[in-house]
């Protein structure tokens, strides 16, 4: 018993002598503020020291992004682009510089063969392609017909697809006009922007 009252005098004089260390931290430090971090999301904190950013050739800055409130909704995957006879197991996929890349890999129920979707950016052609190819080896798939490819073909678009939108929809949600401008530039679209009731719009002008 006497113990017992002895470890929690112990930790009680712990507990003490680590608030007034930490009265003796806030003290040296001459108008130390605590902000939560809940406050940042919306708004900047003052007297914030500017950030910079290397831009590289053929890069863009993207300024001011913003938090949002933390939840947006989106559409999902319609499962009625799923390919009949065929399974979704596997995918190994990144998004490079926001172009989705990598692999999808597709097991049918019957007789267990695997098709591997590739998926890639083709720069010269500026679209997103999805080779049929053999699951191990860099070559094109032989052993399904046309129409199992374009079926398993078709759901991986669909996939992706979702991806791509859900990416770009959560990027305008978080974009404030100033970015939103940024990303036109880049995109080759930094165009004069009109409101919905000037005359040009209706090509009265």
């Amino acid at each position: 018993m006497n113990d017992l009252a002895g470890r929690n005098r112990t930790v009680a004089e712990s507990n003490a002598a680590g608030d007034n260390r930490r009265q003796r931290s806030d003290s040296a430090v001459p108008n130390l503020a605590r902000i939560p971090l809940s406050d940042l999301r919306d708004q900047s904190p003052p007297n914030l020291t500017a950030l910079y950013a290397e831009v590289q050739d053929g890069q863009a800055l993207i300024p001011g992004l913003k938090m949002g409130l933390g939840a947006l909704t989106v559409q999902r995957w319609d499962p009625a682009y799923a390919a009949a006879g065929w399974t979704l197991y596997g995918a190994d996929l990144t998004l490079d510089q926001g172009h989705p890349f990598g692999s999808m890999f597709y097991r049918n129920d019957t007789d267990g063969r695997v098709l591997r979707i590739g998926v890639k950016w083709h720069p010269p052609a500026q679209q997103l392609e999805f080779p049929a190819l053999h699951p191990s080896k860099p070559e094109l798939t032989s052993d399904c017909s046309d129409e199992e490819v374009a079926a398993v073909t078709l759901d991986a678009r669909s996939r992706i697809g979702v991806l791509v939108a859900v990416n770009a929809q959560i990027g305008s949600f978080v974009a404030t006009e100033e970015s939103e401008n940024a990303i036109l530039d880049a995109s080759g679209l930094g165009l004069e922007r009109l409101s919905e009731d000037d005359p040009r719009v209706a090509g009265r002008g």
